[in-house]
């Protein structure tokens, strides 16, 4: 599972963003716009962590969304697979 899924579905996921980081604005929401990248550097910027302790963070933030189901687990191999019947 990688972070495509997050970036494909941003507008599901950031009210659950904004529920564990707080202090992100919805404008912050708006910049991030599903980046992983933008996201570690808003929680550096807002809450003054360490980028390692950010870049953790995040990880197991997303590790919980997968636990949880919140997003489901495609294998990888089938989500490569298109339709070429046309």
């Amino acid at each position: 599972m990688d972070w495509s899924r997050i970036e494909g579905e941003w507008k599901h996921f950031r009210g659950r963003v904004k529920e564990k980081w707080g202090r992100l604005t919805d404008d912050d929401l708006e910049v991030i716009n599903g980046r992983r990248d933008r996201l570690e550097g808003k929680i550096h910027q807002r809450y003054g962590y360490a980028e390692e302790h950010v870049r953790k963070e995040v990880e197991d933030w997303f590790r919980w969304q997968i636990e949880r189901r919140r997003i489901p687990v495609v294998p990888l191999a089938l989500s490569k697979v298109r339709d070429t019947r046309r």
